[in-house]
């Protein structure tokens, strides 16, 4: 599941948002200027004016102030009527606007900053991020530039460099808030669990009542114990809830993962939904832009099994496979559905779930102008919660649900077993993850696997990526181990998944393959280095809850991890 979006610099933001617009942003001086006639006008008195106006939802008068108002150059020109614009919804018009005032020669850099709060406001972080920084460059005592740029630089993973810009700027801005937030953030994000640490306790006391920090030390206890994280994402979420009347997406976004390994499912579900919300960023959830234009399909109405459904698949392509594990419910549910995957996954998707249409990424583009009778799109992690709601709706439905393709599946078995000898075919895979975070509690180096590889069995690798160094290890230690240097297991999924089938069982850490592996049935035992994995191995669960014959192995209180190793070497018969 994704814990990367729990590992990255999430941005620290406040608990109020960043204004894309406001008129004391937009470049004019605020001193008097002149009209025809001699009349002056008090740019003061007609910004308050024209604001109070567009916030009391006046459109006509604002726009009869303008036009009448003279002097002005074509930059603040358009750059005021993208106020007007935005307040009155019109989004895109609004940004072309204020792109059209950036073009301007003499144009000033607050705009590239009113374009940057612009962007941040609709999630679009990665386009926001360099206006953000031409404005804070050209200005560094500008603290909402600042703001801006800490809070991009945050989403994207940047924490590094808000290291280096909230050293700076805690010269000019010592009691900002939103510089000293996204400093113990970046810290957090760094891996400096100690220092992050002591300057969240510090701003607690600071701002108590600042939900944002409560959320960020949640986070920082979140990754390594879900027990601690909880009560303090419950902080910060009443505190969200008692200032602003309701919870903040980003605090429930950060804990529905926690929620989830603690069972609490329903909940865990509801707070998964908030991924999508602009506020999280790219760090939540993301779909392509095709997909999000069309109406969500399970937005309250009633869904009519006679028109089409599309189902479009989100996450990496472990989470893929968890999350299908109600498909075939969720086809009888909606009866036509289309399904949308990647390619390298097409062949097994199409095999498994032969009533459901299947579709590359490509066919989308079309999908809007065709004349099919449609209900809309679901995105596929939201599946369970419309069948998995609680730990038995788990447990009551493991059975397989992925076929493996026979013909590969029946080679490499008999190519397997004449290697063996009789001996038992173990496959093995000992990293996964892709955030830090994750790689600490999911990775196992190679020599930590010396008590298996004593016991008497074949050995068939089933790991992805570079392993070229584990390869020479292997060699250097006279261990053998099976490879199939001709696949890519990244990129050939049917034969990793009919070469998983082929063994008699396997040893893993928590990666994808155990969801492809448990999904077709197969015995995996999950070694678990420490108390924190991912959301669906619980907290103390000794058996997966979505695969029948996926057994969890985690250290107990006394044990060791060669002793941990150890033992699960003995499940090797």
């Amino acid at each position: 599941m994704p814990e990367k979006k729990r590992t990255k610099g999430k941005r620290a933001g406040t608990s109020k948002k960043h204004k894309s617009q406001g008129l004391n942003k937009i470049g004019l001086k605020t001193s008097t200027t002149r009209q025809k006639g001699e009349q002056k006008i008090d740019l003061p008195v007609f910004l308050k004016e024209f604001d109070e106006l567009l916030n009391a939802g006046n459109f006509l008068k604002p726009q009869e102030m303008l036009n009448s108002l003279r002097g002005l150059k074509k930059w603040q020109r358009l750059n005021l009527q993208s106020v007007i614009e935005f307040k009155k919804g019109n989004t895109s018009l609004s940004e072309d606007l204020m792109r059209q005032a950036l073009r301007e020669p003499d144009v000033k850099p607050s705009i590239n900053r009113n374009l940057a709060g612009m962007l941040i406001n609709q999630g679009r972080m990665r386009e926001a991020l360099p206006y953000a920084e031409l404005a804070y460059k050209e200005d560094s005592k500008d603290l909402k530039a600042a703001q801006l740029f800490l809070n991009c630089l945050l989403d994207l993973g940047k924490a590094d460099i808000v290291l280096q810009e909230t050293e700076k700027l805690l010269e000019s801005f010592p009691d900002d808030k939103v510089v000293l937030v996204s400093r113990a953030s970046a810290l957090r994000s760094t891996m400096n669990k100690e220092a992050a640490s002591k300057e969240l306790d510090v701003l607690i006391k600071k701002f108590p009542e600042e939900p944002v920090v409560h959320r960020i030390k949640a986070d920082l206890l979140g990754d390594t114990s879900t027990r601690e994280a909880l009560p303090h994402y419950e902080k910060a979420l009443e505190i969200s809830i008692n200032e602003k009347g309701k919870a903040d997406p980003a605090i429930q976004w950060n804990m529905s993962l926690h929620l989830l390994r603690a069972r609490e499912l329903k909940r865990g579900w509801e707070c998964w939904e908030q991924g999508f919300h602009p506020i999280v960023g790219t760090m939540g959830r993301n779909l392509p832009k095709r997909i999000t234009s069309m109406p969500r399909a399970d937005n309250g109405q009633e869904i009519d099994r006679n028109k089409w459904t599309i189902i479009c698949a989100e996450q990496g392509i472990g989470d893929q496979i968890l999350f299908m594990h109600s498909m075939n419910e969720t086809i009888e549910e909606l009866g036509k559905v289309l399904y949308i995957t990647e390619k390298r996954l097409y062949p097994i998707i199409k095999r498994s779930f032969p009533n459901m249409e299947v579709g590359s990424q490509g066919v989308t583009y079309d999908w809007t102008r065709n004349a099919l009778q449609k209900n809309g799109y679901i995105p596929l992690g939201s599946i369970p919660r419309r069948h998995r709601n609680s730990l038995d709706s788990y447990k009551n439905n493991r059975i397989p649900y992925l076929k493996a393709n026979k013909n590969l599946f029946e080679k490499y078995r008999a190519k397997l077993l004449e290697l063996a000898k009789g001996r038992p075919i173990i496959g093995i895979s000992w990293k996964g993850g892709y955030w830090q975070i994750q790689r600490k509690t999911k990775e196992l180096e190679l020599r930590n696997w010396e008590p298996i590889f004593k016991r008497k069995a074949l050995y068939v690798n089933l790991q992805y990526g570079d392993i070229k160094q584990e390869i020479q290890y292997l060699k250097d230690n006279r261990q053998d181990l099976i490879f199939f240097p001709e696949l890519d297991f990244k990129v050939h999924i049917d034969d990793w998944v009919a070469i998983a089938g082929a063994c008699d069982g396997i040893i893993s850490v928590s990666t994808a393959l155990v969801h492809f592996a448990g999904a077709i049935g197969q015995k995996v035992a999950v070694v678990m280095p420490g108390e924190q994995g991912p959301w669906h191995l619980g907290l103390t669960d000794t058996e997966s809850m979505a695969y029948k014959n996926v057994k969890i192995f985690r250290p107990t209180q006394k044990e060791s991890l060669p002793k941990l190793i150890e033992r699960v070497s003995n499940l090797i018969t």
